[in-house]
């Protein structure tokens, strides 16, 4: 009940057509997926204690509640309730008879006296088991007595295979067999009808066990007859309360639903833990090396097979040395105390002595190619040496190599140099040389250097993970999920190309290729498969740091030792279980609110916070070895995402719109995917509508316009004031007959001026408004909106100093009674310009020498300085514009570059003209634009200069010299 049934009265059990194991109890039906149970007891009934499955012609499963007074059917992966006579009932009233339908065995072998007639139905028809006969009838309806009756109690190991019944007769020891209608006996004495033998029949899940002296065997049909294969040992299993039980092949997993203590998971496992079961010895166990073609003999004298356990010699010994080979006459080797011991097979190791060398403790034994490694180090471990002997009398080293740190491991590269694994790295050595050759992966904690079959050498760390080695470097591999490879120990290889890796926290298996493959691109997968000892053996942690510590029998057993044995197995015999990619469903969904069942489109309202995602696809193992990854397809996201291991998607608030979720996941070792995809619509509110929005923004641009006619209205009324005052002054007419004679052509460009000045940043927000429009994701949304909001700021910032723009063209007094620094003004501008700038892609620098200062008219120096940005961020895409000052003696000179598609000479000779030839001819403007020859006639009004230059290798340069 802790682990989520709604109690403990397992009453039936089967698996449906997509996987998902189901269960009846006394209150409620539960699907399990191996990793949790959905309830399922919403049912408009009072009776919620079901019994007993069975499944139909479709393929769909049934299940009654007691007294069969309602049925339920399960069916496409979820359970509902069946209207009243939809389905036939499994007990009957007929002819002053009770009839009830037999089909499942009980293991309390309860049959009620009320019930007058028992009957097990068949394809070929139906079998009456009544009180004085056996009444076969056909669909035809036609019947016919085919044997005296038996009495109930005979029925408790009947069981139909094929639609044959079979009758075991335990007091005759025979099988009664009913095929057809027809009668005919099996004399043969047989498991089946053993008086210790009790049958379990379910017709629901075409099952049929035979329990005997806690051996529990699975009955299949071989050559058309009834054949027992042993499937596990439950001792005891005949002092459990049992209801039903249930073999899923598929899995390995036998499930028996117990009336007390719930449902119980076996895991039938191919792996193998001897225990030799010495009192207060331990199970624990560390180097071993191959004995016979089954089994393997560790240090202590011990012979393990798979199955058993056998003592060749007795000895104690600590477990500091960890290291045990043959030497060439397969006598062992090992080393206790310092010293190095030998055990003579020619006394079935019960011999043995010992060698020691002088002023040398013996550390560590390796045999390479024909040579003996011997590590030693000098007895104040200053210094660790590698001892390289020719034989195995042990007489004299031909080379010896000193080293700092200890010794944990040396594999040959060739017949004369080797690979020496340190806790500070890894050394090449060479014996031709006599010297250490090469040092690198520096600082790295070896534990153990291997070769594989191709020539490739792996490298396994203390908890600083797998490496390769590859041109005399290393190249780390990835980690698990939980990072238990990092603290690998060995590794065995297989004969499909898979690497077997034992580690602190469990069996791992990977793609040698794989991992090949990540050693020339990083981008590439690797997924590991973990087994733990839900898999079978005894104990998650395997031990390491010994020589050997893992091996190949002849026999094909792979042995690896662990905290609590040797773990044996077969590679081949050793499952991978992963999803199959027709049993993945996507169709459940959770918000705060409520329980939401979908097909292949999830709707959703856009005031939901978070909605749970529910992945429903049966897996009996560890779920930790599923690799599922999703991404949410909205138009910018594309990478994908690992799904915990809680099988569910939990999807945050997301913008309104149509989005497209997929899920893949790993359904074969060779890294293969399955993908699925579901549609999401999330339903906008009104304010989120497009339409709302561009209603939002024509009225902003309206009120926009709206400010800007008034003010110009305003501006109109001021000036027809200012002409009739100057028309009522005789005397200041004469003295300005000039500039009365152009006022019409002055306030003409006035008005073509301010109109020149706010067209870009209008342009832009209409330009911002279309993109707003046209994207949905909100944090874009909400750049451009912040974009429209600075831009109109700067603009109504603008609209109110137009009173001061039309007076520039009149104003006489050209300085002003303050400074103005150079750098302000010029910031005050790219303020108003940069978002225009930074939607072509361009940026705006402002490198002016933050202390110049000139008394130049504020009002007309800011209007040369916006006419002249303006043009430059019109005509730069994709570059940018630079402002910078230089002062020359009472000189400053403000340049601007730009980067953009540059004025061409006729432009450049055509302006210039106009700058020097304006205060003498009469000129004529021709169509470049207003903008410049408003900034001219400035410059000139403040008796300035301006030239314009072509920028390398593209843009323009334009400089304004005051004379300050």
């Amino acid at each position: 009940m802790d682990d989520g049934l709604p109690q403990n009265s397992i009453k039936d059990i089967i698996k449906d057509k997509y996987g998902f194991i189901w269960l009846s109890t006394d209150g409620g039906i539960l699907r399990y997926d191996g990793n949790t149970f959905l309830l399922y007891n919403n049912f408009k009934i009072s009776n919620l204690s079901f019994g007993n499955f069975l499944d139909t012609k479709n393929g769909d499963i049934t299940c009654f509640n007691n007294n069969d007074e309602n049925c339920v059917l399960i069916a496409g992966r979820t359970a509902k309730l069946l209207p009243d006579g939809m389905v036939s009932k499994t007990f009957a009233m007929a002819h002053n008879k009770q009839y009830k339908r037999y089909y499942k065995s009980n293991f309390l072998n309860t049959f009620f006296p009320e019930t007058n007639c028992y009957y097990i139905k068949t394809n070929s028809g139906t079998y009456f088991f009544e009180n004085q006969y056996i009444v076969f009838k056909n669909e035809k309806d036609e019947e016919k007595k085919i044997l005296p009756a038996l009495p109930s109690a005979s029925l408790k190991n009947a069981f139909e295979q094929n639609d044959i019944i079979y009758i075991p007769d335990p007091d005759r020891r025979r099988t009664v067999i009913l095929k057809n209608g027809s009668v005919s006996y099996d004399n043969q004495a047989s498991l089946y009808n053993d008086p210790q033998s009790k049958i379990y029949w379910h017709q629901g899940t075409r099952q049929v066990f035979v329990i005997n002296n806690g051996n529990i065997y699975i009955s299949k049909l071989a050559g058309g007859k009834p054949s027992l294969t042993f499937l596990l040992q439950y001792k005891k299993i005949e002092k459990e309360l049992l209801y039903c039980m249930f073999y899923d092949e598929i899995s390995d997993k036998v499930y028996f639903g117990d009336v007390v203590r719930g449902l119980n998971i076996i895991n039938l496992s191919n792996f193998h833990v001897p225990q030799k079961n010495v009192p207060f010895s331990g199970e624990f166990v560390y180097e071993a090396l191959p004995f016979t073609a089954n089994s393997v003999i560790s240090k202590q004298g011990y012979e393990y097979y798979k199955d058993k356990v056998n003592k060749i010699y007795s000895a104690n010994f600590n477990y500091d040395k960890r290291y045990l080979l043959y030497d060439n006459s397969y006598n062992l080797l090992y080393v206790e105390f310092n010293k190095m011991h030998r055990r003579y097979r020619s006394s079935h190791y019960q011999k043995h002595d010992s060698l020691s060398f002088y002023k040398r403790n013996v550390e560590g034994l390796f045999k390479l190619n024909n040579n003996f490694a011997v590590n030693m180090a000098d007895s104040k471990y200053e210094y660790y040496y590698l001892y390289i002997f020719p034989d195995e009398q042990f007489t004299k080293a031909k080379n010896i190599f000193r080293f700092k740190n200890n010794i944990n491991s040396v594999k040959e590269l060739d017949q004369t140099t080797f690979y020496v694994g340190t806790v500070d790295g890894i050394y090449l050595i060479s014996l031709s040389k006599n010297k250490i050759v090469k040092y690198f992966a520096k600082n790295l904690p070896i534990k153990e250097i291997q070769r594989t079959k191709d020539g490739n050498f792996w490298v396994t760390t203390h908890n600083k993970g797998l490496y390769l080695i590859k041109n005399d470097e290393v190249i780390r591999m990835p980690d698990d999920k939980d990072g238990y490879i990092s603290s690998a120990h060995h590794i065995l290889e297989d004969y499909y190309g898979f690497f077997w890796i034992s580690t602190n926290n469990g069996l791992f298996k990977v793609s040698k290729k794989a991992l090949l493959d990540y050693s020339r691109n990083k981008n590439t997968n690797v997924h590991y498969y973990r087994y733990t000892k839900e898999d079978g053996f005894l104990n998650n942690e395997f031990n390491g740091s010994s020589n050997p510590s893992g091996n190949i029998l002849k026999n094909g057993n792979f042995v690896f030792p662990s905290m609590q044995g040797f773990v044996f197995f077969k590679p081949d015999e050793i499952k991978n279980h992963y999803p199959k990619s027709n049993q993945l469903f996507i169709e459940r969904a959770k918000t705060a609110k409520k329980n939401i069942h979908f097909k292949d489109t999830l709707r959703l309202k856009s005031d939901y916070k978070t909605v749970d995602v529910f992945l429903d696809f049966p897996y009996y193992h560890n779920i930790k070895n599923i690799y599922a990854e999703s991404k949410l397809q909205d138009g910018q996201n594309n990478k994908w995402e690992e799904i915990k291991t809680d099988r569910k998607l939990t999807l945050s608030t997301i913008a309104p719109g149509n989005y497209t979720l997929y899920i893949r996941f790993l359904v074969s070792e060779t890294g293969r995917f399955a993908y699925k995809k579901i549609f999401i619509e999330i339903e906008p509110f009104f304010y989120q509508t497009v339409w709302f929005k561009i209603l939002i923004i024509i009225l902003g641009i309206i009120l926009i316009v709206l400010i800007i006619q008034v003010r110009t209205n305003f501006l109109k009324r001021m000036v027809r004031t200012l002409k009739h005052t100057l028309d009522n002054k005789d005397q200041e007419l004469e003295i300005t007959t000039n500039k009365l004679k152009n006022e019409s052509e002055y306030q003409q460009k006035i008005m073509e001026s301010i109109s020149h000045d706010i067209t870009t940043p209008i342009r832009f927000l209409v330009s911002i408004s279309q993109k707003l429009n046209d994207i949905r994701e909100t944090e874009l949304q909400k750049k451009y909106l912040d974009e429209i909001c600075h831009t109109s700021e700067q603009l109504f910032k603008f609209t109110l100093d137009l009173k001061e723009y039309t007076a520039l063209f009149k104003e006489e007094n050209i300085f002003d009674n303050e400074e103005q620094h150079i750098f302000v003004l010029v910031e005050n501008k790219k303020l108003l310009f940069e978002q225009v700038a930074s939607a072509n892609n361009s940026s705006i620098h402002n490198l002016c020498d933050p202390n110049l200062a000139t008394r130049i008219n504020k009002g007309i120096l800011s209007a040369i300085l916006h006419n002249l940005i303006d043009n430059a961020v019109k005509n730069t895409k994709d570059g940018e514009i630079l402002l910078k000052t230089e002062q020359k003696n009472k000189e400053i000179e403000i340049i601007i570059f730009d980067t953009g598609k540059g004025m061409s000479s006729k432009q450049i000779e055509y302006y210039s003209h106009v700058f020097e030839s304006m205060d003498k001819d009469n000129f004529v403007f021709k169509n470049y634009g207003l903008g410049l020859h408003m900034v001219i006639q400035l410059i000139k009004k403040i008796n300035a200069e301006i030239t314009f230059h072509e920028n390398a290798p593209k843009g323009t340069v334009v400089k304004i010299i005051l004379k300050n």
